[in-house]
């Protein structure tokens, strides 16, 4: 049961098993070659993991539908979406929900020129890997980055940059947990915008990173 009293993303106990956790998070596997990525496996170890051969559509990507994508680096977006592929999509994720993670996932190895691109990656797989390996990576990133928390900062750190001070943010987090916690409603990105008095970019990716947290206070 939540305590109403409770003010801030901090305060909140979720407390959700991790069986829980995986059911909810979305994964999403985007590689050109079906065989290398064992997602099968992974649905039958209770994973919610969806294929994709090519990036079918950017707009559920950037708007946070998927909770990890697993992006193959190589031969998965079409020219006129990407100049640079994989990499380029990696990059423009980035910037639209810097809290996506994302695993970069290829058999090709890179000079350091590229090295920017893949430090943006929140973890790296080789090409082919093994279901344990596969599990351990993923694992590892629910655990630490599958959190109202870690959303919520990341949030905080786009406002403040954005000219938001301490008392707006306090008041518009009390208001969301408010809200989250009655399973009411969330702000639309024209709202955040007016309330915060920010661009209509960064509204957006406010936006995204709120529907990122309202997912773990969905009952099943």
């Amino acid at each position: 049961m939540f305590s109403f009293h409770q003010k801030t993303f901090d305060q909140v106990k979720l407390e959700l098993p991790f069986n829980e956790i995986r059911k909810r998070a979305r994964i999403l596997v985007i590689d050109d070659d079906e065989e290398a990525f064992p997602y099968g496996l992974l649905q039958k170890e209770g994973y919610n993991v969806q294929y994709w051969s090519k990036i079918e559509t950017l707009r559920d990507l950037e708007n946070g539908e998927f909770d990890i994508i697993v992006l193959d680096i190589f031969g998965v977006a079409p020219a006129e979406m990407s100049t640079n592929d994989g990499l380029g999509v990696l990059e423009h994720l980035k910037k639209h929900n810097p809290a996506q993670l994302v695993i970069a996932y290829s058999g090709q190895k890179y000079d350091l020129s590229q090295a920017n691109f893949w430090s943006l990656a929140d973890d790296y797989l080789g090409k082919p890997s093994s279901l344990i390996t596969c599990k351990e990576k993923i694992d590892a990133l629910l655990r630490e980055k599958f959190t109202p928390q870690h959303y919520w900062s990341t949030a905080v750190k786009l406002m403040q940059e954005s000219g938001v001070n301490g008392k707006q943010l306090s008041g518009f987090e009390k208001k969301l947990v408010k809200s989250m916690l009655k399973k009411q409603s969330q702000p639309s990105k024209e709202m955040i915008a007016q309330t915060l008095a920010i661009s209509h970019h960064s509204a957006a990716t406010i936006w995204v990173l709120i529907q990122s947290i309202a997912k773990f206070f969905i009952t099943t």
